[in-house]
């Protein structure tokens, strides 16, 4: 007999559409975020008719880099949550807390970029906190494909192995490591993100040299 039929409705009922609003609230939080980021710009873009264009880019250039960077670490947070959700077949009440975590870290990078931006350049405290932030919002996306995982609430949960899983976690070890250059040369401030160049190289390497292992 189903639940409706014996009258148990003690367990929570999960139903697709349970799912599309958890994307779709991800979504509307991800796109007020990326939104804020430009705001403390906007303001000092009103200061333009008192002096000109040129003085307003060439005070605001550091703004106007962080900002740059901030929108497409936010975007390549959405791509992959996108990526994760579209591979998605039902969710947990764990998913929805380490979600929310997610969203938390999204949420908190206008703020830190704010600070990163009107700090005194190469403030470790700053660098610091936006870094950690990233390091967050990483760590969560890995744990919720984890918990889905486990779960079995993906659709190709057949073909993902633990290597697969494992590999994901060196995207957060080179923003760790990017944190622990900016604070030892703080100057280096946000530069030091490029690193993150060499995640989908490094990522290739290890994924060819663990399938030749198990092959020999």
């Amino acid at each position: 007999m189903t639940e409706e039929e014996t009258g148990d409705v003690s367990r929570p009922i999960r139903t697709e559409r349970g799912l599309e609003r958890l994307i779709f609230f991800s979504d509307a939080v991800v796109a007020i975020a990326i939104t804020l980021i430009v705001l403390p710009l906007v303001d000092n873009a009103r200061e333009v008719a008192d002096t000109s264009t040129s003085k307003f880019l060439s005070e605001n250039s550091y703004g106007l880099t962080a900002a740059g960077v901030s929108f497409v670490v936010i975007s390549s947070f959405w791509r992959e949550h996108h990526r994760l959700f579209e591979r998605a077949t039902g969710y947990t009440p764990l998913l929805v807390r380490i979600n929310m975590l997610w969203l938390l870290c999204i949420v908190a990078l206008p703020l830190v970029t704010v600070l990163d931006v009107y700090s005194h350049r190469g403030d470790r405290v700053a660098i610091g906190i936006y870094l950690g932030v990233m390091i967050g919002a990483m760590s969560a996306s890995r744990l919720a494909e984890l918990a889905l995982y486990r779960a079995k609430m993906l659709v190709d949960v057949g073909q993902v192995t633990s290597i697969d899983l494992a590999v994901r976690w060196i995207s957060v070890a080179v923003v760790c490591l990017a944190l622990v250059i900016a604070l030892v040369v703080p100057h280096v401030g946000l530069w030091s993100l490029l690193l993150w160049i060499a995640v989908g190289p490094v990522e290739g390497v290890v994924k060819r040299r663990w399938k030749a292992r198990r092959a020999s």
